[in-house]
């Protein structure tokens, strides 16, 4: 089980992804971010090659064409599931037929959404809901989108442990400005990681303001 929003915000030139899941260190697995193309999640049954490959499909083609010519090579496509958004804002996303319902993407301003094992479609309307009303950074929109997604019933299972992960990045925000990797936390084994991302986010930011 697995739920993730991708969001943009134009104005500060950012681009991030949060992911929840009820698999260990979903943050090593599903998300791959590059601010100068786009950013993508695999996830369900994930095929972790759809992150670099569709990272560099993006810089020439659509994200409706990325997606296709990924799950089109993918033999085993009908058990992926995979969401992306380029550096302009647009997105697309594909679930296979095998994913474990409900499962499915839903698109919102500036966001999309998806997620496989779910209680319902409600999960990704509360997401998208929470992130377009907030008027924070993205970093907490998305934090606020996965605890949207929780609080509205989440996942089927109820396994004790899950893992969390928030990666934001930014036009020259990494370290002394030499990249633009802003923020990159992860809960990898944890019994409530999206309660967990907001004090790493705390601390995050106070690191990043020292040594700016």
């Amino acid at each position: 089980m697995t739920f993730t929003i991708i969001g943009i915000d134009k104005k500060n030139k950012e681009l991030g992804i949060a992911c929840f899941s009820k698999a260990f260190a979903v943050g090593a697995i599903a998300p791959a971010v590059d601010l100068r193309v786009g950013a993508l999640s695999t996830q369900s049954y994930p095929n972790v090659s759809y992150k670099e490959k569709g990272i560099e499909l993006m810089k020439k083609y659509s994200p409706e064409k990325v997606v296709s010519i990924l799950v089109n090579r993918d033999k085993d496509k009908e058990i992926r599931q995979v969401i992306l958004m380029n550096k302009n804002g647009q997105s697309a996303g594909f679930t296979g037929k095998k994913n474990v319902l409900w499962a499915g993407c839903l698109k919102g301003k500036n966001c999309i959404c998806a997620g496989n094992m779910l209680v319902g479609e409600i999960v990704l309307i509360e997401m998208i809901k929470a992130f377009e009303k907030s008027k924070r950074s993205l970093a907490e929109k998305l934090i606020e989108a996965l605890k949207a997604g929780k609080k509205s019933g989440g996942d089927k299972r109820k396994r004790r442990y899950n893992s969390a992960c928030l990666i934001v990045e930014k036009y020259k925000g990494g370290i002394f400005g030499k990249d633009n990797r802003y923020l990159d936390l992860r809960a990898d084994y944890s019994k409530n990681s999206i309660k967990e991302l907001p004090n790493l986010l705390k601390i995050g930011l106070n690191t990043i303001k020292k040594l700016s």
